[in-house]
């Protein structure tokens, strides 16, 4: 993989995995005009944001047909049953995110050189662009970050998730434990779970912690950021202290 930096620029998705390579003429369910990758584009966005809003078994393929406008047969042209579309929505975005992922990290391995990567370094580079880009892409992003918040607390993510973010989650774990030596990979997971459902919740815009803090503005994406690896940082140190266990 080419070495290159990404980790400041702002996440927009560009495209979609290419499709299968399929004969249209003559398919049932062949949408009538249109470029077939745009009508892709507009069944997976429409998808997106029905799974985020209802949960996978609240949206129907006949609910994504309507809000893509596209007859009911061509989402399963395109994508097959439900739950190979629904893994297909999760997939787009998820090869973005962990390469956004593996480049930040592999910036950091650059600058440590032969030494551990600081911890801090390690939260940020994995958080930073999960969470900029619900904050600033294009609105499919947030609609992904609240998907992703529903996956996360359901039995049906517990494969899609370990199919599409493990490998790059298991390389960081790596990286923590050469950072954090003589502490259990279960404490290190466990902190690092913690971590990820940290991430989640500051890109659920629920507007929850806007109320409990008394205030109608909501706190920029930099700060929560900061507080977040600051706040995990001295949680994963402290895992170091041969005495933390009551």
């Amino acid at each position: 993989m080419k070495e290159k930096s990404t980790a400041s620029s702002v996440f927009l998705l560009e495209g979609t995995p290419p499709a299968p390579a399929r004969k249209l003429q003559g398919k049932p369910g062949r949408p009538k005009g249109g470029r077939p990758d745009e009508t892709r584009d507009r069944i997976l966005n429409a998808a997106e944001s029905l799974f985020a809003d209802r949960g996978y078994d609240g949206a129907s393929i006949r609910d994504v047909a309507a809000a893509a406008d596209v007859q009911i047969n061509a989402v399963g042209y395109h994508f097959g049953p439900k739950e190979d579309l629904f893994d297909t929505v999760i997939a787009r975005r998820a090869a973005i995110m962990e390469a956004l992922r593996l480049d930040a990290l592999a910036d950091a391995r650059r600058t440590a050189g032969e030494a551990p990567i600081p911890v801090e370094i390690l939260i940020r580079a994995y958080v930073r662009p999960f969470i900029e880009s619900a904050d600033h892409g294009e609105p499919g992003w947030r609609n992904y970050a609240a998907l992703m918040g529903r996956l996360a607390n359901s039995p049906l993510g517990t494969e899609i998730i370990a199919r599409h973010y493990d490998d790059t989650a298991r390389t960081y774990l790596c990286e923590f434990q050469r950072t954090l030596p003589g502490v259990e990979l279960e404490d290190i997971v466990d902190g690092f779970s913690a971590m990820v459902a940290a991430m989640l919740g500051i890109c659920a815009k629920t507007g929850r912690r806007e109320r409990l803090a008394n205030t109608d503005r909501a706190r920029a994406a930099k700060k929560s950021i900061d507080v977040l690896v600051r706040f995990h940082a001295a949680g994963f140190n402290a895992l170091s202290h041969t005495n933390w266990r009551t």
